[in-house]
Order: structure tokens, then sequence, then C-alpha cells
């Protein structure tokens, strides 16, 4: 299994970081340990976690640099995937979730 971004990819993420675009932002900060990818449920991040992480109080902003980074990682074939549980009468239960996938 892939778990570690390349040279490539990191720098790509760390010149886009520098440039402050947040959804390289996202991913550094959310789903990277040094260049090792954070995978798996065990390891989703909520809403509100990301968005501390990046520093982006507004959830339009929030969620535009969650698009791209999703984006960014389709193109580089890993998958940043959400969860918004439901409970009875289709009521969501807490905040929506964020999880890294390779494949």
């Amino acid at each position: 299994m892939i778990d570690l971004v390349s040279p490539r990819e990191e720098a790509e993420l760390n010149d886009s970081v520098r440039a402050g675009e947040d959804w390289a932002r996202v991913i550094t900060a959310a789903f990277l340990d040094g260049t090792r990818l954070v995978l798996g449920w065990d390891a989703a991040r909520t809403e509100p976690e990301i968005a501390a992480a990046i520093g982006a109080a507004d959830r339009d902003r929030l969620r535009a640099a969650l698009r791209r980074a999703a984006r960014w990682c389709a193109e580089h074939g890993l998958h940043l995937l959400d969860f918004e549980g439901e409970g009875p009468g289709a009521d969501t239960i807490g905040p929506r979730r964020y999880f890294m996938a390779v494949g």
C-alpha cells in the first residue's frame, strides 16, 4: 500500500502552502504526518477540526478548500472522502467527517 507522498507531491503541497492555498493546508495539516499519509476512518477529522487546523472560520471557504483538496487527491491516486451519518428520521449525527484513503 502506498502511504507516502512522493518528493514531487511534497514539493507541490509545500509550494501551495507557502502560496497561501487553503486546499494544500487541508492535506498537510489534517492528513499528513511528515510525508506519511494519515489513512483510514480511524483517523477521520471533523469539519471543525480541519477548520481549526487551517485557520478557516468561514464554512464556505472551508468547503471550497476541501473540494479542491479532494480534486488534488483524485489526480494523485488518493481519495479524500467524507461521511455524515444519519440517525432516526435521517437526522444528522455529529459533524461531517473526512478521511484519506488510497487505491
